[in-house]
């Protein structure tokens, strides 16, 4: 019997929630309090209030890179664990044959073609940054359309059809990686907004598709 001692806004509780999607787990989920100070059950059980903390049988265990540990260890992989793991990482990357400016060339002309719209680009060295790998160029991007349907389900949520896009020099050539856009909708959680950012992944999907 497993149980995960957890608060849903903690990334390293969704760490472990990840995994246990993975794996096809079920669990027991004890959502604990805000305050360290009112989780005596989490110390009960681990013997500190820091989460996650996962029971398994009589086996306790904290921390997500422990937790992760012991799952990938413990229990076998289901054959649909690399898809579930791929849309968890909220991100898609795709190597070209051409330089990062050849690539985003290719980007912006593509893009042109949709209702997909760049709203700025920066390039690494523009950020002040040292360590970004060669040709590194920062993109965002929206749909507007998406952008004005988002704002109308609530005006609080400007990042929620926006993404971001890197293009940046690798071996052979270059890589683009993007954000998926519903990746902000699940932040809010509101079903309107999941369907306009579901939608605007599609075109997305389907933009890169024709480089």
């Amino acid at each position: 019997m497993l149980t995960l001692y957890q608060a849903e806004w903690c990334p390293y509780c969704h760490r472990v929630r990840q995994v246990l999607t993975e794996l096809e787990l079920s669990y027991t989920c004890v959502n604990v309090p805000l305050a360290r100070a009112d989780r005596a059950q989490v110390r009960e059980v681990s013997g500190q209030d820091v989460v996650p903390v996962l029971k398994d049988g009589r086996k306790v265990i904290a921390g997500s890179d422990e937790i992760i540990a012991h799952l990938r260890e413990l229990y076998p992989e289901p054959d649909d664990a690399e898809a579930h793991a791929e849309v968890g990482r909220f991100r898609v990357a795709l190597e070209l044959d051409e330089s990062p400016e050849e690539a985003l060339a290719l980007l912006r002309e593509v893009f042109a073609t949709t209702d997909i719209r760049i709203i700025c680009e920066t390039r690494g060295f523009e950020l002040g940054a040292d360590r970004l790998p060669e040709g590194y160029v920062l993109v965002q991007a929206t749909v507007v359309e998406a952008l004005e349907q988002a704002v109308a389900v609530d005006p609080t949520v400007p990042a929620a059809t926006t993404f971001s896009l890197a293009v940046f020099a690798v071996d052979g050539g270059s890589a683009i990686a993007v954000t998926r856009p519903f990746a902000e909708a699940w932040l809010y959680g509101d079903p309107a907004l999941s369907t306009v950012t579901m939608a605007v992944t599609q075109r997305v999907y389907e933009a890169l598709g024709k480089l």
